[in-house]
C-alpha cells in the first residue's frame, strides 16, 4: 500500500493555527478592555486567528476520513487514541500542579479534587478541543465508511446539512437576541452534532478531496470580505454590549468556518510545496504539544505582567510560542517524556523534531 503524498500546505496551516491559538488567549484580556484604536486592530487580528480550531477540525477530518485505514479499529484503539489520550493525561496532571501552584495548596487532596474533574469536562479551557477530538476519533471509522459509499446525491445531501448548519450560525449572529430565537429550530439544532464542530470535520475531507480549482482572485476576495464582516460585525456587537462581544468569531460554525474554507484552499492552491525553513525548524511536529503548553504558560505571564496593549500582546504571542516550541522540542529529546509530552514516538521525534533530529542535520550540513 502506497503511503499518502505529504501535504505541505497543511504544514503551514497548523503553523498558522497554532500562532492562531496563541495570539487569541494571550489578546484576550485587552480585548475586554476598552475600545479604542488599538482594540480596533486587535479585533482584525482576532478576528484571523479564530480561524485556528476550523484548520486543525478541516485537517483532521481530512486525513482521518480519508485514510484508506481509518476504518481499521484497531489502529484506532492502538495508536490513534493512544496518540491524543496520553499528552491529554500528561498536559493534565501539569494544569493541576499549575493550579496547586497558583493557589498555594500542594496537598494531596487539592491535587486530586483537581484531577478527578477532568474525567468528566476540561482541566483548562483550552483543552475541550482535545476532548471534541477525542470523540471525533472515535467515531472516524463510521464516518470514512459512510463518506466512501454515498453517491453524488448522498454527498450532496451531506454538503447541503452542512450548508445549513454554516447558515443558521451566521443568521444568529446577525440577529439580535430576541430575534436569534425564531431561528432556534430543533431539527437544526439536533443535527448540530459537537456543537457544530463535525460540520467543520466532515468539511474538510470534502475541501481536501476536492480536484475542482477555485480561482485564487475569488478566494482571496471572499476571504478580504469575510474577515471583513467578522471584524466590523464584532465591532458593532461589542459596541451596543458595552464590551467585548464576539457572536461572529464562533469557532464552531458560521463566517469564520467559512473564512477558513477560503484559506484553506488557497493554502491548497499556492503552498503545497516544502521550505528549507520548516526542515531546520521543525515546528509542524510539536503544534499540539505546543497547544497544549501555551494557555498554562499564557497564565503565568499574565500574572507576572498583565497583557493591555496591542504591542504586549505581539511580543508575548511570540515569546510564548518560542518558549513552548523549545520546551516540547527538549522533552520530546528525552524519551521517557517524548511520547507523553507529544503524542510521538522517540523515534519518530528523532527522525522529524528533536534536538537529535537538529543536530544530524546540522552534521551532515558541515560533512556535506
Amino acid at each position: 500500500m502506497s503511503e499518502k503524498k505529504h501535504l505541505y500546505y497543511f504544514d503551514y496551516m497548523r503553523i498558522l493555527a497554532a500562532l492562531g491559538v496563541v495570539f487569541m488567549h494571550v489578546a484576550a484580556q485587552p480585548l475586554r478592555g476598552s475600545i479604542n484604536g488599538e482594540w480596533q486592530v486587535l479585533n482584525v487580528l482576532t478576528s484571523l486567528a479564530f480561524t485556528a480550531v476550523p484548520f486543525f477540525m478541516m485537517m483532521s477530518g481530512y486525513l482521518l476520513l480519508s485514510g484508506e485505514r481509518t476504518a481499521d479499529v484497531s489502529l484506532l484503539l492502538k495508536k490513534r487514541l493512544p496518540r491524543l489520550l496520553v499528552p491529554l493525561m500528561f498536559w493534565t496532571v501539569m494544569v493541576v500542579f499549575y493550579l496547586m501552584y497558583r493557589w498555594q495548596d500542594y496537598s494531596l487532596t487539592g491535587f486530586v479534587t483537581r484531577l478527578l474533574p477532568a474525567l468528566h469536562q476540561p482541566a483548562w479551557i483550552h483543552f475541550w478541543y482535545m476532548y471534541t477530538l477525542l470523540a471525533l476519533y472515535v467515531i472516524s471509522p463510521v464516518l470514512s465508511v459512510a463518506l466512501r459509499n454515498l453517491d453524488r446525491k448522498g454527498h450532496l445531501f451531506v454538503l447541503g446539512i452542512i450548508g445549513l448548519i454554516t447558515l443558521k450560525a451566521v443568521l444568529t449572529a446577525f440577529f439580535p437576541n430576541g430575534a436569534a430565537t425564531w431561528l432556534n429550530i430543533d431539527l437544526l439544532n439536533k443535527l448540530t452534532f459537537f456543537d457544530g464542530h463535525l460540520a467543520t470535520f466532515i468539511l474538510g475531507y470534502y475541501l481536501g478531496k476536492s480536484d475542482r480549482r477555485v480561482p485564487e482572485w475569488a478566494l482571496g476576495l471572499g476571504a478580504l470580505v469575510l474577515l471583513a464582516v467578522i471584524t466590523v460585525g464584532t465591532a458593532f456587537a461589542s459596541s451596543a454590549a458595552g464590551g467585548y462581544d464576539p457572536r461572529f468569531q464562533t469557532q464552531s460554525a458560521g463566517l469564520e468556518v467559512l473564512l477558513a474554507a477560503c484559506l484553506f484552499l488557497l493554502f491548497k492552491q499556492r503552498a503545497n510545496r516544502s521550505t528549507k525553513l520548516l526542515l531546520w525548524v521543525p515546528v509542524v511536529p510539536l503544534t499540539y504539544a505546543i497547544y497544549f503548553m501555551h494557555n498554562i504558560l499564557v497564565g503565568i505571564m499574565q500574572e507576572q505582567h498583565p497583557t493591555v496593549t496591542l504591542w504586549e500582546t505581539a511580543w508575548m504571542t511570540a515569546v510564548n510560542f518560542i518558549i513552548c516550541y523549545f520546551v516540547t522540542k527538549t522533552a520530546a529529546t528525552v524519551p521517557v517524556l517524548c511520547y507523553a509530552v507529544t503524542g510521538l514516538s522517540f523515534k519518530e521525534a528523532c527522525r522529524s523534531c528533536n534536538w537529535i533530529y537538529t543536530f544530524k542535520r546540522i552534521f551532515r550540513k558541515a560533512s556535506a
